[in-house]
């Protein structure tokens, strides 16, 4: 129910970020952060202001806003991080190789935010900017704790806007029509599955170590409405993705989830809806010995990319190039990120990729190691498993260039790498000096008495 107001949703939501880019601007850089990283997954409710002036900017305007309060606050400047260098060479190299693509393509070159090529590579460094914003404006374990809060109200938004619509369709026995992308919109419905598997396996990093039963309940709670949302998504490379999620958390944290994992797979059938055995049993069909369209239209796609890495194996096609090509049907993609990255900047690229993906697994490891703070400690152990999935869903698909989908993995990858600081800062205080008091935690999120685990 709506009391007659959703015609005023869209001037709301507007007004509001002219407000938090005004706060930004003259009050607190955080304020623009804590406005837009709720919005990052939810691209319905964003597309809503499309008409409104620079409505189409809102992520890149908010950014502006945040850097902007901060520079008038006394100077911005970056935080220095383990992957600034990296994330400059790597940003660099990708349009290097859009400049290679165009060639290959022969198409225009990209210098203009018209081209979609050059928008494409735009938005894939927005991510890379919001995880160096958020980095360098976040300050202290409150400021996180607010922007995990912001997180689990933001994953509540979509997962009631899925329930409400999954709640009204028929999802006794599977069928193509009845999946739906949700709030997510562009991403799909793989990208919305591949957001709520990620974004489980966090919460259940958060409360492995939280003391509080409340807090405990509440972050079980979220996780069992995503894990709905998840199931009726219909898709096999999430449920891969949450699967090896789990045996992560069981070899570094909790062994009795490996326990629950083998009771699980020996008796799946008797516990997932019939629709979903559906779904997963369909993959191969014994009777005719092949795998399903789905699958063996992948199969195809991934011989057609290979195919064409052999052409040019060093450094292949260039960014964003097999989409514009047509080579098998339909498809504009290798349904295999690692494929893509593989095609289109060549061997090269795909170790730089690699590199990466494994310098952020290992920052959410060693946080979680080497954190005094228990809550510190569970974002670290949160983003690991995290991590544990990206590696899965991307074998099955782009589930790394949509905001929609990764968004939150670079604002939790900014609130890692400033907890490894704040740590750091706490382990270089003079012994016998008293340190600052911190600021006193907001009361439905304040800490339990520090523990060592």
């Amino acid at each position: 129910m709506h009391f007659g107001l959703e015609q005023y949703v869209p001037l709301t939501l507007y007004l509001g970020a002219v407000v938090a880019f005004l706060l930004s601007l003259f009050w607190k850089p955080q304020a623009g952060l804590y406005f837009l990283v709720p919005l990052l997954p939810l691209q319905t409710v964003r597309y809503r202001i499309l008409d409104f002036p620079l409505g189409n900017k809102l992520i890149d305007m908010l950014l502006v806003g945040v850097v902007l309060g901060a520079v008038f606050k006394g100077g911005f400047r970056f935080a220095k991080t383990p992957l600034n260098k990296f994330l400059i060479v790597f940003g660099v190299f990708c349009y290097v190789q859009l400049w290679r693509g165009a060639f290959f393509l022969n198409s225009a070159m990209p210098l203009s935010i018209s081209d979609p090529r050059f928008s494409n590579w735009k938005n894939y460094m927005v991510m890379f900017i919001i995880f160096a914003v958020t980095v360098s404006v976040i300050k202290d374990v409150k400021q996180i704790k607010i922007i995990v809060v912001l997180m689990c109200l933001s994953v509540l938004v979509v997962n009631k806007n899925y329930y409400g619509t999954m709640s009204d369709r028929d999802t006794s026995h599977f069928s193509y029509e009845v999946r739906d992308g949700g709030a997510l919109g562009y991403a799909g419905v793989n990208g919305v599955a591949t957001f709520e598997a990620e974004f489980m396996l966090f919460v259940l990093g958060l409360s492995a170590l939280q003391k509080r039963k409340s807090l405990k309940l509440a972050l079980w709670g979220l996780f069992a409405f995503s894990a709905y949302c998840l199931l009726f998504s219909y898709s096999r490379e999430a449920y891969v993705g949450i699967l090896v999620g789990l045996l992560f958390l069981g070899l570094v944290r909790q062994r009795w989830v490996l326990l629950a994992l083998a009771v699980f797979l020996l008796s799946w059938q008797s516990f997932v809806p019939t629709s979903v055995q559906e779904r997963v049993l369909m993959t191969y069909d014994k009777n005719d010995q092949q795998l399903d369209t789905s699958a063996q239209d992948r199969v195809v796609l991934w011989d057609d990319a290979m195919n064409l890495f052999r052409q040019n194996p060093a450094l292949g096609a260039g960014f964003d190039t097999y989409e514009w090509q047509h080579r098998v049907g339909i498809y504009t993609d290798t349904h295999n990120y690692f494929l893509k990255v593989l095609v289109e900047t060549g061997v090269l690229g795909l170790m730089l990729f690699l590199f990466l993906l494994g310098k952020m697994t290992r920052l959410g490891v060693r946080l979680y190691r080497t954190a005094q703070d228990p809550f510190l400690k569970s974002i670290g152990l949160g983003f690991s498993l995290l991590m544990a999935c990206v590696f899965v869903v991307n074998f099955f698909g782009d589930r790394w260039l949509y905001v929609e989908v990764n968004g939150f993995l670079w604002v939790m990858l900014a609130c890692v790498v400033r907890g490894q600081m704040i740590e750091s800062e706490r382990k270089e205080e003079p012994v016998g000096i008293a340190a600052e008091a911190p600021p006193e935690p907001l009361p439905w999120i304040r800490d339990e008495e520090p523990a060592l685990v």
